[in-house]
């Protein structure tokens, strides 16, 4: 009978070590994963991209320092795919801020699907922001979008002030937040520019 409850404590201590090794492998896998996204405050990695409808983009060309004032402008890139399902959801609220906020360059990033495939897609839902082709998945990368939406805001100097994957609708206020915040940032820049000038 002492056999038996050594036998079955022993059984029951091993159970609890791999049940204590299998949690501390998903923690540290979810730290590796929040590890892996860009932080607020990050410089924005430098990209080109074709549009979609024609046209080339340079994010070089409209933020940082290097970049003339008057060419200035805060980007938002919201990285999709045709197949995503909250990207359907998201979209149509990316769309009022484009119009809400003209201030901002507005961009959907396809994540590497076929050209044609996209403008048929984006034909159908009646989107009309601009969309930047990611054929190959390099700017994804660089922004480490893994998840689709991913919901980037660059500030006019580069840097990274907002950064989500995945969308729910609580998430609509907090980007609502930080264009308004933003935009009383522009705001101010303009006026302090006007009073150096004049």
């Amino acid at each position: 009978m002492n056999c038996y409850i050594e036998t079955e404590r022993n059984n029951m201590t091993s159970m609890y070590v791999v049940l204590m090794m299998v949690l501390l492998s998903l923690s540290a896998d979810s730290s590796a994963v929040n590890d892996d996204c860009l932080k607020v405050g990050d410089v924005a990695p430098i990209f080109y991209a074709h549009k979609i409808g024609g046209g080339d983009f340079f994010l070089s060309k409209v933020v940082g320092d290097k970049v003339h004032p008057d060419k200035r402008r805060p980007i938002v890139l919201n990285f999709f795919t045709t197949s995503c399902i909250p990207c359907r959801k998201e979209i149509p609220y990316i769309q009022t801020l484009h119009i809400e906020y003209p201030k901002y360059s507005i961009y959907l990033v396809n994540i590497g699907e076929n050209k044609d495939k996209v403008k048929k897609y984006i034909s159908k839902m009646g989107y009309t922001l601009p969309v930047l082709h990611d054929k190959y998945g390099v700017i994804s990368k660089k922004y480490k979008a893994s998840v689709t939406p991913t919901f980037v805001i660059i500030t006019e100097g580069g840097k990274i002030s907002y950064y989500k994957r995945g969308f729910k609708e609580s998430d609509t206020e907090l980007i609502q937040q930080e264009m308004q915040k933003l935009s009383g940032k522009i705001k101010e820049e303009v006026q302090d520019t006007l009073k150096k000038n004049y």
